[in-house]
């Protein structure tokens, strides 16, 4: 019994961690998977990031429309192991890392996907100008970047906006 208690206390801590770092759980609405496919303009084999997946459903997706390289980063344990169990289970190549949006590199990434909090995407920022290459398209759901000046935006009456930049 106590090994339950142990492992839920690790769960319990994973979580909070994770959100203090970037953002607390919320998934990208699937009926606006479209609307961020569209935005990203991805091209087969471009690589694609997301910062902050979750159980990787937008990375999975991505790949299998797309036949992008997807990659998925998430700090919390239990959404990296659901994200995981997706990717393999989807046999789209989709891979997801256990790592923070903070350190992992971006250097060959063609499109970044944020769906974090507006406060973590001003502590990404630098990371995104110093890391990223020219032509990189940058993507977020539901705020914008502070600082940066998006150069399309998708605002529609009850759904989130989706904001595109590019390096």
């Amino acid at each position: 019994m106590s090994w339950v208690v142990a492992i839920l206390l690790l769960l319990a801590i994973s979580f909070a961690y994770a959100a203090a770092r970037g953002a607390p759980w919320v998934p990208t609405w699937r009926k606006d998977f479209d609307r961020l496919l569209a935005m990203a303009d991805l091209k087969p084999m471009e690589h694609f990031v997301e910062l902050g997946c979750g159980d990787a459903r937008v990375c999975v997706e991505i790949a299998r429309r797309t036949g992008a390289r997807a990659t998925g980063v998430e700090l919390s344990l239990v959404q990296w192991a659901a994200g995981r169990i997706r990717a393999k289970r989807s046999g789209t190549g989709a891979r997801v890392v256990l790592g923070d949006a903070f350190s992992f590199p971006l250097r060959d990434a063609d499109v970044v996907y944020l769906f974090l909090m507006p406060e973590t995407y001003e502590r990404l920022r630098p990371t995104l100008e110093a890391q990223l290459k020219p032509g990189a398209r940058v993507v977020t759901y539901v705020w914008p970047i502070p600082g940066w000046t998006p150069v399309s935006e998708d605002r529609r009456d009850g759904s989130p906006s989706i904001f595109l930049y590019r390096k």
